[in-house]
């Protein structure tokens, strides 16, 4: 099964407090978009995972969501997987998280375990705050520690509000660990947009840079650096793109999209 498994923006992002049991409570509304990474499941005899790998074992999300999908089972699913990246690490852009949904969904599919998306939302929970939502993708309201997703079209009054056709994705050459983010937030009270200009100084200047155009939307994406701005048309992306310049990251123009995991059974 090869599965490709898109980013996401945080469109809008607030932190509200913390649950008794210590996670940050958060209101988000997620959008899904065409930057993707793509992965191949096969089913082996043992477990091999090549490709883009960028991280010790014990901190892969692909692998934790196959263990915890064993121990949830009580079977073995060895599987050969390989993955190509595309989508930047440690950028707000979910990357990590779209690879553990990944996982889920296609072990549960080549394995016949026959678990409900209301059960993997369960699991997801377990590997991330993020991973839930690409379980459902497309545009949604992600509330909690992450666990409760209501896809947007159930909450017409604040479609329009939220609505671009295209985004400018700009991210600089500097990863901020969402971790981290979080541990300056409870220190600090300051907003992960603050945090992030402090951290890195691109963030400030993008920021003002995007404000110029008066976009439909203008963020930082989750825990950043990655900042967006929202605009009607391509060509209006594109102008955007030849102002920046020579810019000392990543930028691309991408799409809204309906889903987060699209899986081709046969290719």
């Amino acid at each position: 099964m090869l599965i490709q498994a898109n980013a996401k923006l945080n469109l809008s992002f607030k932190i509200l407090g913390r649950s008794p049991s210590g996670y940050h409570q958060i209101e988000s509304i997620m959008q899904s978009i065409d930057l993707a990474d793509f992965l191949y499941f096969k089913k082996a005899k043992k477990t091999c995972l090549t490709g883009s790998i960028v991280c010790g074992e014990e901190n892969q999300l692909i692998l934790k969501a196959k263990r915890i999908l064993e121990e949830t089972s009580g079977k073995k699913l060895p599987c050969q997987i390989h993955l190509q990246k595309s989508i930047p690490i440690s950028a707000g852009l979910g990357g990590g998280s779209c690879d553990a949904a990944a996982t889920l969904v296609a072990l549960n599919k080549l394995y016949n375990l026959n678990f409900s998306t209301e059960k993997l939302r369960d699991l997801a929970i377990k590997i991330g705050s993020d991973v839930p939502f690409f379980l459902y993708g497309g545009r949604c309201k992600v509330e909690g520690i992450g666990e409760k997703i209501t896809p947007i079209r159930e909450l017409q009054p604040i479609e329009d509000e939220y609505n671009s056709n295209f985004y400018v994705i700009a991210r600089p050459h500097k990863r901020i660990e969402t971790k981290m983010m979080y541990d300056l937030y409870s220190k600090t009270g300051k907003s992960f947009l603050k945090l992030a200009q402090e951290i890195c100084p691109d963030v400030e200047k993008l920021y003002n840079f995007f404000k110029k155009f008066k976009p439909r939307q203008l963020n930082l994406s989750g825990s950043g650096p990655t900042v967006f701005c929202g605009v009607n048309n391509y060509e209006s992306a594109q102008n955007i793109v030849k102002q920046l310049g020579n810019f000392n990251g990543d930028v691309f123009i991408c799409r809204p999209q309906e889903r987060a995991i699209i899986p081709y059974e046969s290719f």
